[in-house]
Protein backbone atom coordinates (compact mmCIF):
# COMPACT_ATOMS: atom_id res chain seq x y z
CA UNK A 1 0.00 0.00 0.00
CA UNK A 2 0.81 3.46 -0.38
CA UNK A 3 -0.79 7.06 0.63
CA UNK A 4 0.23 10.42 -1.05
CA UNK A 5 0.72 13.41 1.08
CA UNK A 6 0.12 16.18 -1.03
CA UNK A 7 -2.73 17.83 -2.62
CA UNK A 8 -2.06 17.26 -6.43
CA UNK A 9 -4.41 15.28 -8.21
CA UNK A 10 -3.28 12.72 -11.28
CA UNK A 11 -4.64 15.01 -14.04
CA UNK A 12 -2.75 17.99 -12.60
CA UNK A 13 0.49 16.19 -12.46
CA UNK A 14 -0.18 14.44 -16.49
CA UNK A 15 -0.71 18.38 -17.37
CA UNK A 16 2.70 19.26 -16.26
CA UNK A 17 4.53 16.54 -17.69
CA UNK A 18 2.89 17.45 -20.65
CA UNK A 19 4.12 20.83 -20.32
CA UNK A 20 7.64 19.69 -20.01
CA UNK A 21 7.31 17.87 -23.07
CA UNK A 22 8.18 14.46 -21.75
CA UNK A 23 7.51 13.01 -25.28
CA UNK A 24 8.43 9.51 -26.92
CA UNK A 25 8.74 7.59 -23.70
CA UNK A 26 5.57 5.49 -22.38
CA UNK A 27 7.24 6.01 -19.24
CA UNK A 28 7.69 9.50 -17.57
CA UNK A 29 11.13 10.15 -16.90
CA UNK A 30 10.11 11.82 -13.39
CA UNK A 31 8.87 8.36 -12.08
CA UNK A 32 11.24 5.65 -13.29
CA UNK A 33 10.52 3.76 -10.13
CA UNK A 34 7.33 2.49 -11.46
CA UNK A 35 9.17 0.71 -13.59
CA UNK A 36 10.33 -1.93 -10.50
CA UNK A 37 7.30 -4.08 -11.11
CA UNK A 38 5.96 -3.63 -14.46
CA UNK A 39 8.98 -4.93 -16.98
CA UNK A 40 6.25 -5.15 -19.95
CA UNK A 41 4.75 -1.84 -20.04
CA UNK A 42 6.84 -0.44 -22.72
CA UNK A 43 6.88 -1.98 -25.96
CA UNK A 44 10.52 -2.70 -26.84
CA UNK A 45 12.64 -4.35 -24.48
CA UNK A 46 15.74 -3.88 -24.08
CA UNK A 47 19.24 -5.96 -23.16
CA UNK A 48 21.37 -4.59 -20.34
CA UNK A 49 24.32 -3.60 -21.76
CA UNK A 50 27.54 -2.72 -18.72
CA UNK A 51 30.75 -0.40 -19.04
CA UNK A 52 32.80 0.61 -16.23
CA UNK A 53 34.15 4.35 -16.46
CA UNK A 54 36.06 6.50 -15.33
CA UNK A 55 34.89 10.60 -15.73
CA UNK A 56 37.04 13.59 -14.78
CA UNK A 57 35.86 16.59 -14.37
CA UNK A 58 38.37 19.37 -14.62
CA UNK A 59 36.48 22.14 -13.08
CA UNK A 60 37.59 20.40 -9.63
CA UNK A 61 40.72 19.62 -9.99
CA UNK A 62 40.44 16.74 -12.30
CA UNK A 63 38.89 15.03 -9.73
CA UNK A 64 38.33 11.67 -10.89
CA UNK A 65 34.99 9.80 -10.80
CA UNK A 66 34.45 5.80 -10.89
CA UNK A 67 31.44 5.37 -12.45
CA UNK A 68 29.21 1.66 -13.66
CA UNK A 69 26.99 2.36 -16.73
CA UNK A 70 24.12 0.42 -17.64
CA UNK A 71 22.66 0.50 -21.16
CA UNK A 72 19.97 -0.44 -23.41
CA UNK A 73 21.55 -3.09 -25.90
CA UNK A 74 20.72 -6.32 -27.95
CA UNK A 75 22.80 -8.50 -26.18
CA UNK A 76 23.42 -8.82 -22.21
CA UNK A 77 26.75 -8.30 -21.51
CA UNK A 78 29.91 -6.45 -20.26
CA UNK A 79 31.09 -4.31 -23.03
CA UNK A 80 28.44 -4.90 -26.07
CA UNK A 81 27.03 -2.45 -28.31
CA UNK A 82 24.53 -0.38 -27.48
CA UNK A 83 21.05 -1.30 -29.15
CA UNK A 84 20.78 -0.90 -32.74
CA UNK A 85 17.51 0.72 -31.87
CA UNK A 86 17.31 4.70 -33.26
CA UNK A 87 16.28 5.50 -30.10
CA UNK A 88 17.70 8.07 -27.64
CA UNK A 89 17.74 7.23 -24.02
CA UNK A 90 17.23 9.85 -20.88
CA UNK A 91 20.36 9.26 -18.48
CA UNK A 92 19.73 8.83 -14.95
CA UNK A 93 22.77 9.27 -12.13
CA UNK A 94 21.90 7.60 -9.06
CA UNK A 95 23.64 7.92 -5.84
CA UNK A 96 24.18 4.80 -3.59
CA UNK A 97 23.73 4.79 0.25
CA UNK A 98 26.31 5.40 3.12
CA UNK A 99 29.20 3.22 2.60
CA UNK A 100 26.79 0.91 0.46
CA UNK A 101 28.37 0.03 -2.55
CA UNK A 102 26.25 0.56 -6.48
CA UNK A 103 25.83 -3.47 -6.34
CA UNK A 104 22.90 -3.11 -3.88
CA UNK A 105 21.01 -1.65 -6.82
CA UNK A 106 21.00 -4.02 -8.78
CA UNK A 107 17.07 -4.80 -8.52
CA UNK A 108 16.56 -0.77 -9.78
CA UNK A 109 18.80 -0.69 -12.92
CA UNK A 110 17.25 -4.56 -14.05
CA UNK A 111 14.11 -3.02 -13.98
CA UNK A 112 14.78 0.55 -15.51
CA UNK A 113 17.17 0.01 -18.12
CA UNK A 114 15.03 -2.18 -20.51
CA UNK A 115 12.30 0.11 -20.60
CA UNK A 116 14.88 2.48 -22.21
CA UNK A 117 17.07 4.17 -19.60
CA UNK A 118 20.65 4.92 -19.60
CA UNK A 119 21.45 4.55 -15.47
CA UNK A 120 25.13 5.31 -14.16
CA UNK A 121 26.26 4.70 -10.76
CA UNK A 122 29.21 7.15 -9.22
CA UNK A 123 31.30 5.20 -6.89
CA UNK A 124 32.50 7.83 -5.08
CA UNK A 125 31.95 8.90 -1.20
CA UNK A 126 32.19 4.97 0.05
CA UNK A 127 33.88 5.84 3.26
CA UNK A 128 32.72 6.09 6.43
CA UNK A 129 33.47 10.33 6.39
CA UNK A 130 31.98 11.08 3.15
CA UNK A 131 31.70 14.66 1.42
CA UNK A 132 28.02 15.30 0.30
CA UNK A 133 28.51 18.12 -1.00
CA UNK A 134 31.17 16.22 -3.54
CA UNK A 135 28.86 13.49 -4.18
CA UNK A 136 26.51 15.87 -5.54
CA UNK A 137 28.72 17.79 -7.51
CA UNK A 138 29.52 14.37 -8.88
CA UNK A 139 26.06 13.21 -9.80
CA UNK A 140 25.46 16.47 -11.30
CA UNK A 141 28.82 16.72 -13.35
CA UNK A 142 27.95 13.36 -14.93
CA UNK A 143 24.78 14.43 -16.21
CA UNK A 144 26.42 17.42 -17.96
CA UNK A 145 29.31 14.46 -19.04
CA UNK A 146 27.07 12.45 -20.39
CA UNK A 147 24.93 14.98 -22.36
CA UNK A 148 28.83 16.01 -23.60
CA UNK A 149 29.59 12.69 -24.72
CA UNK A 150 26.37 12.60 -26.95
CA UNK A 151 27.67 15.01 -28.97
CA UNK A 152 31.25 13.45 -29.35
CA UNK A 153 31.60 11.24 -32.67
CA UNK A 154 34.51 9.25 -30.47
CA UNK A 155 32.46 8.54 -27.41
CA UNK A 156 30.50 5.27 -26.95
CA UNK A 157 27.67 6.91 -26.18
CA UNK A 158 27.34 9.52 -29.30
CA UNK A 159 23.91 10.00 -30.12
CA UNK A 160 22.49 7.92 -27.66
CA UNK A 161 21.68 10.52 -24.76
CA UNK A 162 17.90 11.60 -25.20
CA UNK A 163 18.04 15.63 -23.90
CA UNK A 164 15.38 14.50 -20.47
CA UNK A 165 17.65 13.46 -17.46
CA UNK A 166 17.34 12.47 -13.82
CA UNK A 167 18.78 11.84 -11.10
CA UNK A 168 18.06 9.06 -8.30
CA UNK A 169 19.27 7.90 -4.85
CA UNK A 170 18.62 6.31 -1.84
CA UNK A 171 19.91 7.24 1.94
CA UNK A 172 23.01 9.79 1.67
CA UNK A 173 22.82 9.36 -2.32
CA UNK A 174 19.05 10.97 -2.18
CA UNK A 175 20.21 13.56 0.11
CA UNK A 176 23.33 14.54 -2.04
CA UNK A 177 20.50 14.28 -5.14
CA UNK A 178 18.88 17.63 -3.95
CA UNK A 179 22.53 18.69 -3.92
CA UNK A 180 23.10 17.96 -7.40
CA UNK A 181 19.76 19.43 -8.13
CA UNK A 182 20.74 23.36 -6.36
CA UNK A 183 23.90 22.71 -7.95
CA UNK A 184 22.56 22.65 -11.97
CA UNK A 185 18.99 23.68 -12.26
CA UNK A 186 19.46 22.15 -15.50
CA UNK A 187 18.61 19.07 -14.12
CA UNK A 188 15.31 18.00 -15.84
CA UNK A 189 13.80 15.84 -12.41
CA UNK A 190 14.42 13.54 -9.54
CA UNK A 191 13.36 10.12 -7.78
CA UNK A 192 14.40 9.59 -4.39
CA UNK A 193 13.97 6.46 -2.04
CA UNK A 194 13.97 7.73 1.78
CA UNK A 195 16.70 10.64 1.05
CA UNK A 196 19.14 11.61 4.14
CA UNK A 197 19.89 14.81 5.61
CA UNK A 198 23.14 15.90 4.67
CA UNK A 199 25.90 18.29 5.00
CA UNK A 200 25.21 20.87 3.94
CA UNK A 201 21.62 21.15 4.16
CA UNK A 202 19.55 18.45 1.38
CA UNK A 203 16.14 20.56 3.17
CA UNK A 204 17.70 23.90 3.04
CA UNK A 205 18.83 22.71 -0.87
CA UNK A 206 15.06 21.61 -1.57
CA UNK A 207 14.10 25.06 -1.68
CA UNK A 208 15.98 26.04 -4.53
CA UNK A 209 14.70 23.36 -6.26
CA UNK A 210 11.72 23.75 -9.14
CA UNK A 211 11.97 20.11 -11.24
CA UNK A 212 9.42 17.72 -10.93
CA UNK A 213 10.08 15.62 -8.09
CA UNK A 214 9.18 12.43 -6.65
CA UNK A 215 10.36 11.06 -3.00
CA UNK A 216 9.40 7.70 -1.61
CA UNK A 217 9.48 7.11 2.65
CA UNK A 218 9.37 4.17 4.82
CA UNK A 219 6.43 4.68 7.31
CA UNK A 220 9.06 2.26 9.70
CA UNK A 221 12.22 3.90 8.51
CA UNK A 222 14.51 4.32 11.36
CA UNK A 223 17.50 5.43 9.71
CA UNK A 224 15.92 8.55 7.85
CA UNK A 225 12.33 9.02 9.52
CA UNK A 226 10.16 10.63 7.56
CA UNK A 227 9.71 13.11 9.54
CA UNK A 228 12.96 14.81 9.87
CA UNK A 229 14.04 13.98 6.36
CA UNK A 230 11.15 12.77 3.38
CA UNK A 231 8.55 15.63 4.79
CA UNK A 232 10.63 18.59 5.84
CA UNK A 233 12.74 17.86 2.20
CA UNK A 234 9.16 17.49 0.55
CA UNK A 235 7.73 20.87 2.37
CA UNK A 236 11.16 22.77 1.24
CA UNK A 237 10.30 21.99 -2.62
CA UNK A 238 9.47 25.01 -5.06
CA UNK A 239 8.14 22.40 -7.16
CA UNK A 240 4.38 22.26 -9.02
CA UNK A 241 4.79 19.00 -9.75
CA UNK A 242 6.09 16.95 -6.82
CA UNK A 243 4.97 14.36 -4.02
CA UNK A 244 5.99 12.35 -1.53
CA UNK A 245 4.50 8.55 -1.30
CA UNK A 246 5.08 6.88 2.31
CA UNK A 247 5.17 3.14 2.10
CA UNK A 248 2.74 1.49 4.73
CA UNK A 249 5.18 -0.87 6.76
CA UNK A 250 8.32 -0.18 4.98
CA UNK A 251 11.86 0.44 6.44
CA UNK A 252 14.84 2.09 5.22
CA UNK A 253 17.15 -0.70 3.46
CA UNK A 254 14.08 -2.12 1.80
CA UNK A 255 14.94 0.57 -0.91
CA UNK A 256 17.51 -1.96 -2.25
CA UNK A 257 18.46 -5.21 -2.51
CA UNK A 258 19.82 -7.05 0.68
CA UNK A 259 22.86 -5.20 2.28
CA UNK A 260 24.37 -5.97 5.26
CA UNK A 261 26.00 -2.61 6.01
CA UNK A 262 22.41 -0.60 5.57
CA UNK A 263 20.54 -3.78 7.72
CA UNK A 264 22.62 -3.11 10.71
CA UNK A 265 21.50 0.30 10.91
CA UNK A 266 17.81 -1.04 10.13
CA UNK A 267 17.88 -3.18 12.89
CA UNK A 268 15.71 -1.50 15.51
CA UNK A 269 12.97 -2.26 12.94
CA UNK A 270 10.03 -5.05 12.65
CA UNK A 271 10.12 -6.80 9.49
CA UNK A 272 7.62 -5.88 6.82
CA UNK A 273 7.18 -7.08 3.19
CA UNK A 274 9.93 -6.27 0.08
CA UNK A 275 9.36 -2.92 -1.50
CA UNK A 276 7.04 -3.91 -4.01
CA UNK A 277 4.88 -0.61 -4.46
CA UNK A 278 2.00 -1.26 -7.51
CA UNK A 279 1.80 2.65 -8.63
CA UNK A 280 0.69 2.25 -11.86
CA UNK A 281 -1.10 5.76 -12.06
CA UNK A 282 2.84 6.95 -12.58
CA UNK A 283 2.36 5.04 -16.15
CA UNK A 284 2.28 7.96 -18.53
CA UNK A 285 0.18 8.29 -21.84
CA UNK A 286 1.86 8.73 -25.39
CA UNK A 287 1.91 12.81 -24.86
Amino acid sequence: MFIFTNSYSINKIHAALKRNSYTNYKFVLLFPICLLLFSALRAQSFSVGHRTEVFVDSSRANRSIDAEVYYPADVAGDNVAFTSASDLFPVLAFGHGFVMTWDAYQNIWEAVVPNGYIMIFPKTEGTISPSHEQFGLDLAFLIREMHRLNSDNASFYFQHVDSMDGVMGHSMGGGASFLAMASDTSIRSMALLAPAETNPSAISAASFITAPSLIFAGENDCVTPPASNQIPMYDSLQSDCKDLITILGGSHCQMANSNFLCSIGNLPARRHRRFHVPISIWQSRDI
